[in-house]
């Protein structure tokens, strides 16, 4: 077990080691290991209490660890300049979606703001760790510091926690503003969610990733532990907020067919649904590398119940039975998920900072006001309840006098 949960590779990151590994490596050890805890005991090498399940094959080729010569593949070259535009591009976006949050005009003070806000800052130093130790990092090895080489892993799982256990308080504000609009208006309610998402979140995260450098004999590591658990939630979340947005739905009709007047508008619940998709597609590109964390954790705390469970051979451990799960399946999705996964790490900042441009609407106005330079959606917002938020088309350029005759008749 201590393959997995000693390992050197986690999520695309390759930290320093004396086997260069890539990512078939991880599907090469996640194999063997499940082959060999199977398929041996201690004895005899032969397993009667869990055999092999039934409708899985293993193959006959012996999987070796690759090693990369000193100069890499033109596909290794290719990539690590896609990786390497990718980021400078990205940072380029995450510096504007800082501007925004920062100094926008047309962004109100909700957990929204302050959650994109989290994601742009720390989506940057993501970035900056994973184009140094990534398998195809365009710059390998230009951070020097040795705590943030050995701490590769636990830099990359903080980085990805933010976005996950942001949502959870996003996602429970816009439930309790799609009820209550006018709530948006007030400044404890707002400074309730800042103190969450800024103060408290941060603070917790860097105290678990500082709590690697402590003396103290961990249960599991901190961070990963922090990352496992921010993922699940938010998931559960997805999905609690899914639901709620069907009972928006009839909310909104009864609304529109009322002739009492309220707070909440169309604008209200399209703010509603459009938040879904903008949490349901990380969430979905978050999966493999989730997948990859929960490996080590999954190998050191419950691979004992799993098998005993009988998940894989069929239940109880016994021989007969058919195996619950179709283990070709799973290894092709989770060889799928594992050349998809690089990629999706690298994305994940671009990815959020452009479903913040199209899904939330004050970003979205946001940039528009900067790109015209202020012609669209003219001055600050209006509270909610008071009017509609200023919505103006493009009209003409203003005029200036061209000589110093028209400016004495001005």
């Amino acid at each position: 077990m201590s393959v997995i949960s000693d390992g050197v590779i986690s999520d695309g990151v390759v930290s320093d080691g004396e086997v260069e590994t890539t990512t078939s490596t991880i599907l090469a050890t996640i194999v063997t290991t499940v082959i060999s805890t199977l398929a041996t005991t201690q004895e005899d090498h032969v397993s009667t209490r869990f055999p092999p399940p039934r409708n899985w094959t293993p193959s006959n080729a012996t999987l070796k660890l690759p090693r990369m010569g000193n100069s890499a593949s033109a596909k290794q070259v290719a990539d690590q300049v896609a990786y390497g535009v990718i980021s400078c591009i990205t940072v380029g976006v995450l510096i504007v979606m800082l501007y925004m949050s920062v100094f926008g005009q047309r962004v109100r003070a909700t957990a929204v703001r302050w959650h994109v806000l989290n994601c742009s800052l720390w989506g940057i130093l993501h970035l900056i760790s994973y184009a140094s130790f990534a398998e195809k990092a365009p710059w390998p090895n230009y951070i020097t510091n040795q705590n943030w080489r050995d701490t590769a892993r636990q830099v990359e799982c903080f980085t990805r926690s933010v976005f996950p256990a942001g949502m959870v308080f996003v996602y429970l504000e816009q439930i309790i503003l799609t009820i209550a609009p006018k709530l948006a208006n007030s400044i404890v309610f707002n400074a309730i969610f800042f103190i969450l998402l800024i103060p408290f979140l941060n603070g917790l995260m860097i105290f678990l990733y500082y709590a690697h450098f402590m003396d103290i004999v961990w249960w599991y590591e901190p961070i990963d532990l922090f990352n496992l658990a921010t993922y699940l939630i938010f998931t559960t979340f997805t999905f609690i907020y899914f639901l709620f947005c069907l009972f928006g739905t009839c909310l909104c009709c009864a609304t529109m067919t009322s002739k009492k007047p309220s707070s909440r508008t169309t604008g209200t619940f399209a703010d509603m649904w459009l938040l879904f998709p903008y949490g349901l597609i990380p969430s979905i590109m978050y999966g493999p590398s989730f997948g990859m964390t929960s490996v080590s954790f999954a190998m050191q705390h419950l691979l004992t119940w799993v098998l005993e469970s009988g998940l894989l051979t069929g239940g109880g451990g016994s021989s007969s039975g058919g195996s619950f799960i179709d283990m070709n399946l799973l290894m092709q999705v989770a060889t799928n998920a594992i050349l998809a996964m690089p990629w999706f790490v690298l994305l994940f900042p671009l990815v959020q900072s452009i479903l913040a441009l199209v899904c939330l609407r004050m970003f979205r106005e946001q940039f528009f006001f900067m790109i015209s330079c202020g012609r669209i959606f003219e001055g600050k917002r209006a509270k909610i309840g008071m009017t509609e938020w200023n919505v103006t088309s493009i009209g003409p350029p203003p005029l200036y006098p061209n000589s110093p005759s028209e400016k004495q008749e001005a």
